[in-house]
C-alpha cells in the first residue's frame, strides 16, 4: 500500500512537477509579450517596406528572433531542466547588401518569430489547463474540508424530486467528491509533465536546430578546429625551423669555421696525429652543417616563408638532378598550411623522380583553379607510382588530406606519370 501511495504521491514531494506548473502559467504572459511584439513589429515592419528605413526594420525584427530564442531556450533550460542546442550563429559576409540578405534569411530568427506568435494561443490553453485541473483536483480532494467550513446548499426540487443536502445522502457525495479528487491528484503531474512535453517539443522544433542542421554546425566546428590545429603546426615547424637555423646551424657554422682556422694553423705542424684529428673535426663539422641544413629544409624551408611558394618550388627544381620545367600563375600568397602542403607534395615528387622513374625530363605547374590551388607534376619515367601503405606517397595524401585537399596519380607501367593535388585556398 505505501509503494502504491508513493507511486502515486511522490511527484508532490519532488520540484519537478512545481517547476512544470509553473513553466506553464507564466506561458501565457510569455505569450502575450511576444506576440504583441512580434506581430508589432512585423506589421511596422510591413508598413514602413517602401521607405528606408523599412528594411532595416525588418531585420532587426528578425534578428530580434533570435533574442527570444536565446531567453526561451534559458527558460526551459532553469524550468524543464532541458538545454536546448542553440542555432549556430550568422556569419556576416562582406557588403551590406549581401549582409541584409542574410539576416532577412535568417532561418533560426522566423523560427523563433513563429514561436512568438504561437505561444499566444499555447499559453491560453496551457494556463487555463494548468489552473482548471489543480483547482478541480485539490477542491474535490479537500470536499470535507469544504463541507465542514461552509453551509450546505439549500433544498431545491429538480422535474419534481425534492433534494435535500443532509444525512448519508449527503456524506457520500463528499465521499464520491473525495475519491475522485485523489484519483485526479495522482493524475495531475502526470497531465502537468504531458503539457510541458508539449511545450518542450515546441521549443525543440522552433528554438533549436534539426538533426542535420546540428551535424552540419558540428562539421563546421570541426573543420575551424582543425584548420586551427593545422595552421598551429605550421607556426611550430616555422618556429623549430628558425630556432636550428639561428642557433644550432650558426655554432656550427662557427665552429667549422675555428676548425678551419686551426686547420691551417696546424698545416706546418710536426704533429702528424693532431693534424689528422682537427681534419677529422673539421669534415665532421661541415657534414653536421650539410646534414642540419637538409633537416632545416625539410621541416620548412625559410625561403617558403620569406619569399614564397614560387621561389621555393624554383630552389627544389634548381636541385633536382633530372631538368625540370616549371610552369607557375600565382598571382598572390596562399595561407601558409596550403604552401607548406604544396612545397612538400612537389618535394617528395621530385625526390620520386630522381631516385625511382629513371626520368629524362620533368615538369611541375602551379596555378589557381576555382579556388583551389592545383599541384601537378609530370615525368616521362617507367611508370609504376602508387601512394600505397607506406612510402613517401602515402604519406603526402595523408598530408594532402590534413587540408581537405585530393592527391591524384596516374602512372601506368612504362609511364609516363601524373601527380595532381588540390588544396582548397578560399581565403
Amino acid at each position: 500500500m505505501s509503494g502504491l501511495l508513493r507511486r502515486w504521491y511522490g511527484p508532490y514531494g519532488q520540484a519537478q512537477v512545481w517547476r512544470e506548473s509553473a513553466s506553464l502559467l507564466l506561458d501565457l504572459f510569455v505569450g502575450i509579450v511576444t506576440f504583441t511584439v512580434v506581430v508589432t513589429m512585423l506589421s511596422t515592419s510591413a508598413g514602413l517596406l517602401i521607405t528606408l528605413i523599412g528594411v532595416p526594420l525588418l531585420v532587426a525584427t528578425v534578428q530580434g528572433g533570435r533574442l527570444i530564442g536565446v531567453v526561451e531556450r534559458a527558460r526551459v533550460r532553469a524550468f524543464m531542466g532541458v538545454t536546448l542546442p542553440a542555432s549556430a550563429p550568422v556569419v556576416w559576409p562582406d557588403g551590406m547588401w549581401p549582409r541584409l540578405k542574410r539576416a532577412l534569411v535568417d532561418v533560426p530568427g522566423w523560427r523563433a518569430l513563429a514561436y512568438g506568435l504561437l505561444m499566444l494561443p499555447w499559453g491560453i490553453i496551457a494556463f487555463t489547463a494548468t489552473v482548471v485541473i489543480w483547482s478541480v483536483a485539490w477542491s474535490t480532494a479537500t470536499m470535507p474540508l469544504w463541507a465542514w467550513a461552509s453551509d450546505r446548499p439549500p433544498p431545491f426540487t429538480l422535474s419534481g424530486v425534492h433534494v435535500v443536502f443532509e444525512g448519508r445522502w449527503y456524506a457520500g457525495i463528499v465521499a464520491v467528491g473525495v475519491v475522485i479528487g485523489l484519483l485526479m491528484l495522482a493524475a495531475l503531474p502526470r497531465v502537468i509533465h504531458g503539457l510541458a512535453s508539449a511545450h518542450l517539443a515546441l521549443a525543440r522544433a522552433l528554438l533549436a536546430p534539426s538533426s542535420e542542421e546540428q551535424l552540419a554546425q558540428r562539421v563546421s566546428e570541426l573543420e575551424v578546429s582543425r584548420e586551427a590545429s593545422v595552421e598551429s603546426s605550421a607556426s611550430e615547424l616555422r618556429r623549430i625551423e628558425r630556432d636550428l637555423h639561428d642557433g644550432a646551424q650558426q655554432r656550427l657554422v662557427s665552429l667549422a669555421m675555428n676548425l678551419g682556422l686551426a686547420k691551417e694553423r696546424l698545416r706546418d705542424s710536426d704533429d702528424e696525429r693532431t693534424r689528422s684529428m682537427v681534419d677529422a673535426a673539421h669534415d665532421e663539422a661541415k657534414q653536421a652543417i650539410a646534414e642540419l641544413r637538409d633537416l632545416v629544409r625539410g621541416i620548412h624551408p625559410a625561403v617558403l616563408t620569406d619569399r614564397g611558394l614560387d621561389a621555393a618550388v624554383s630552389a627544389l627544381v634548381a636541385r633536382c638532378p633530372v631538368p625540370v620545367t616549371m610552369h607557375t600563375e600565382l598571382p598572390r600568397r596562399l595561407p601558409p598550411a596550403i604552401e607548406a602542403t604544396a612545397y612538400f607534395v612537389v618535394a617528395e615528387a621530385l625526390t620520386n623522380v630522381a631516385k625511382h622513374s629513371r626520368a629524362r625530363s620533368a615538369m611541375v605547374r602551379l596555378f589557381e583553379r576555382d579556388g583551389a590551388l592545383v599541384v601537378e607534376v609530370h615525368d616521362d619515367g617507367i611508370g609504376g607510382a602508387d601512394a600505397g601503405l607506406s612510402g613517401g606517397l602515402h604519406g603526402l595524401s595523408d598530408r594532402v588530406a590534413g587540408v581537405e585537399g585530393r592527391l591524384r596519380i596516374a602512372s601506368p607501367a612504362g609511364g609516363p606519370t601524373v601527380l595532381s593535388v588540390e588544396l582548397p585556398c578560399e581565403s
